[in-house]
């Protein structure tokens, strides 16, 4: 019995000094440093949502935990008007006839998540009282970075598969250092998510890629990984409607790697795409008539597309100034990819290292084509960038993970060539290659910290909001915050005064009007003088007020960088 347990004791000691032990405590030390570095990131750089994009997601997940819909707060003059052109404006039972309206903007998987987290954890929204709002720092984020850590294992997996473990955890390490991972989860934005989706689903391609290599393409080698691949870039399209730029390179790298044998593949990923985003596009041709609401009508006006959301009537929409307009935003688009324009030092390198990758012929064929997917995936994303405007460059971060193990891969080439061999050297110069790239990550934690202000405050935001009933309509040039902040009925600012009297008429009585820095900064002479706010302009002043202007009670906020307007004095209640 004593011999039993010294020899058991024997073996456990063995494996903590010799076997698993060592590689079990050096992989817990790495992701506890990994997280510490997260978390610092969200400490130094998170100071409340800065970004419309992810507060408008973020109101639409809450209204999905509430009434289980895809109802949202934010109302556009362009959308309302569309739906009253359409006959499909009506009215739910027991509630205003603005309130409840279908979005039409917005793609349904990020906040439908997010709205079935915050009904899981029983998530509160209650008003806040400082820059930082709890929902967003202890839900939204959090699920963000795990996102993060699950694209960065994946990217590890692809990286063993394509080329070796070091180039694996060098470029993993990469990886994680680099500020624009991390600053995708902190904004709050679906973009962490939508990584995750296609750094999944091109693991699966290397896995299929992998096995034709080695002549395995035959049943569940073949099969699961498409159908799994197939669903990521489902999720990923109903993530972000701009990453169906992505998938030809998807299906050009499936027939460059099998050939022939890539129709069955292919089939099956057009066949589930279809299948899948089927139920969406019914529901939007019930509640608007168009197949994806009126997301591609915004995006295809790039720049301006602000103006269309809040106009509500008809807009002279030339179709030739239009034409034209897309192929000069083409033309820049791809002057801006050219030069890397906003590109950080970090990501210069890598994408650096992988273009010169396409001068280099790979002995691996999965490595080959991999390439000329990545390649066509980018130029997509150039045309649609023209197309819809130039955030659907954000869509290019989903392929930094790829471009990244390129360039990882082809520095160890280059340090295999120059054969050194002193050991010392050569780890000198791999840590000086990851330093370089993890240089944005140490600038970005220097001081001073960011803020949302201005124009995002969520103390006054949510105290403004405060004076309102949530069924209310609160017209504001920032419905996205007021709408998530403090669960309001917001209208957008109408392009002018004479709209909003037509809103306030014959749909819905407007009781408050919040008026930030984001009108007030505009261009002077441009926008308030002559442009599409001269009309608001004198109320910004508060001097004077158009005759018959139903909200007569106001006041200046913070030495009139803000003002709000009521009906009545409710903040004296």
């Amino acid at each position: 019995m004593a011999k039993t347990y010294n020899s058991s004791a024997q073996n456990l000691v063995y494996h903590l000094e010799v076997g698993v032990g060592p590689a079990i405590l050096k992989s817990s030390l790495y992701i506890l440093f990994m997280g510490l570095i997260a978390l610092l990131f969200v400490a130094t750089q998170y100071q409340g949502f800065n970004s419309p994009r992810a507060m408008d997601q973020a109101q639409l997940a809450r209204s999905f935990s509430e009434s289980g819909k895809l109802h949202t707060r934010v109302v556009r003059p362009g959308d309302i008007y569309f739906l009253q052109e359409q006959g499909k404006l009506t009215q739910l039972p027991n509630e205003p006839l603005l309130a409840g309206k279908p979005d039409l903007v917005n793609a349904p998987v990020y906040p439908v998540l997010l709205g079935t987290v915050f009904k899981v954890f029983g998530t509160s929204f209650p008003q806040a009282v400082a820059a930082k709002y709890a929902p967003e720092q202890w839900v939204i984020i959090p699920i963000n970075l795990v996102f993060c850590f699950i694209s960065a294992f994946f990217v590890y997996l692809m990286g063993r598969q394509l080329f070796s473990p070091r180039v694996a955890f060098t470029a993993v390490t990469i990886f994680l250092l680099s500020a624009q991972v991390w600053a995708g989860a902190v904004s709050g934005t679906e973009i962490s998510f939508a990584l995750m989706c296609y750094v999944f689903a091109m693991w699966c391609l290397v896995s299929v890629l992998t096995a034709a290599a080695h002549e395995e393409v035959k049943g569940v080698k073949l099969l699961l990984p498409i159908l799994l691949g197939s669903a990521a870039l489902l999720l990923l399209f109903l993530t972000r409607y701009a990453s169906v730029a992505l998938i030809p390179g998807y299906i050009l790298a499936l027939f460059l790697g099998l050939g022939k044998k890539a129709w069955l593949p292919v089939g099956v990923l057009v066949a589930i795409l279809l299948i899948g985003v089927s139920p969406w596009i019914m529901r939007n041709m019930s509640v608007s008539g168009t197949p994806f609401g009126l997301a591609p009508y915004y995006a295809l006006h790039g720049d301006v597309q602000d103006f269309y959301q809040r106009s509500y009537g008809e807009v002279n929409d030339a179709g030739a100034s239009l034409f034209r307009g897309i192929v000069v935003r083409v033309l820049s688009s791809a002057q801006q990819a050219m030069e890397l324009d906003e590109v950080p030092l970090g990501s210069g390198i890598a994408i650096c290292l992988f273009v010169v990758t396409y001068f280099y012929n790979f002995q691996r064929v999965q490595v080959r084509v991999m390439r000329w997917g990545i390649l066509l995936s980018f130029l997509c994303l150039i045309f649609a960038a023209g197309l819809f405007g130039r955030d659907q460059f954000q869509v290019a971060h989903l392929l930094y993970p790829l471009v990244l193990l390129y360039g990882t891969a082809f520095f160890y080439l280059m340090l295999d060539r120059m054969q050194i061999t002193v050991q010392i050297v050569t780890l000198s110069l791999v840590t000086l290659f990851v330093f370089l790239q993890s240089i944005p990550l140490l600038v970005t934690l220097m001081p001073p910290k960011p803020s949302s202000y201005p124009p995002y405050r969520a103390s006054d935001v949510s105290l403004i909001s405060d004076f309102f009933e949530p069924q209310e309509l609160l017209c504001t040039d920032m419905p996205w915050a007021t709408a998530w902040y403090g669960g309001q009925l917001s209208l957008y600012l109408p392009v002018s005064v004479d709209q909003f009297f037509e809103i306030n008429d014959r749909l819905q009585p407007v009781n408050g009007l919040y008026m930030t820095m984001i009108s007030r900064n505009r261009p002077y002479q441009s926008d308030l003088v002559r442009g599409n706010f001269q009309s608001w302009k004198p109320i910004m002043d508060l001097n004077p007020l158009p005759r018959g202007w139903p909200l007569m009670a106001g006041f200046p906020i913070r030495g009139h960088e803000s003002v709000i307007l009521a009906d009545s004095p409710r903040w004296e209640r």
